[in-house]
């Protein structure tokens, strides 16, 4: 049974969404088996379209492959992601698209599987928030290097890239966001 919620307590959601920030330091400390198996579950139960789930999250925990994707960038020097080499945990969310989805989806201009991959890393991100973990979006990547790196499935694409790990420093200052008569549109 649903349960409706007072409008004027706080939501533990939104408090996690607002607490959670692009972490660029960690500490050495590996992030646990149980914490993984978390972010497994969030990445699991996250919605897709039809519910056909169409990727898999590689969890990469060997140092030298962590390196390696940190300098796989398409242009610019290697130093630009040198921080992602000081995370414990990479994510990569590996999408494939199917032949005739993605065939029926290119007629209505839609590629479900970069959308679900990225919908259920989000899910990922705030349990790992909840966790006291950090975490940050990698979108500055060669896509080819790393599925090089990761050994990837030919077909299969490399959509997205999360570092996790136990922050190394205190949150960052105050956030400011638009406010929400920029933001929201009511027709």
């Amino acid at each position: 049974m649903a349960t409706t919620h007072n409008s004027t307590q706080n939501s533990n959601i939104l408090e996690i969404i607002k607490n959670r920030y692009s972490c660029r330091k960690y500490l050495a400390n590996p992030v646990s088996q149980e914490h993984q198996g978390l972010l497994a579950q969030a990445v699991r139960w996250a919605p897709s379209a039809c519910n056909r789930q169409p990727y898999s999250f590689h969890f990469i925990t060997d140092g030298n492959k962590i390196q390696a994707i940190a300098r796989a960038v398409p242009t610019g020097p290697e130093s630009i992601n040198a921080w992602i080499s000081t995370a414990p945990l990479v994510v990569a969310a590996v999408g494939r698209p199917e032949l005739f989805w993605h065939k029926l989806t290119q007629v209505i201009d839609k590629d479900y599987h970069r959308t679900d991959s990225a919908i259920a890393m989000d899910h990922l991100s705030l349990v790992a928030t909840e966790l006291g973990l950090g975490t940050c979006w990698v979108g500055w990547f060669h896509r080819r290097k790393v599925g090089q790196i990761l050994d990837i499935t030919r077909g299969d694409e490399v959509i997205i890239l999360m570092t996790v790990g136990y922050p190394d420093k205190e949150a960052p200052r105050k956030k400011t966001r638009k406010g929400l008569d920029e933001l929201i549109v009511n027709k």
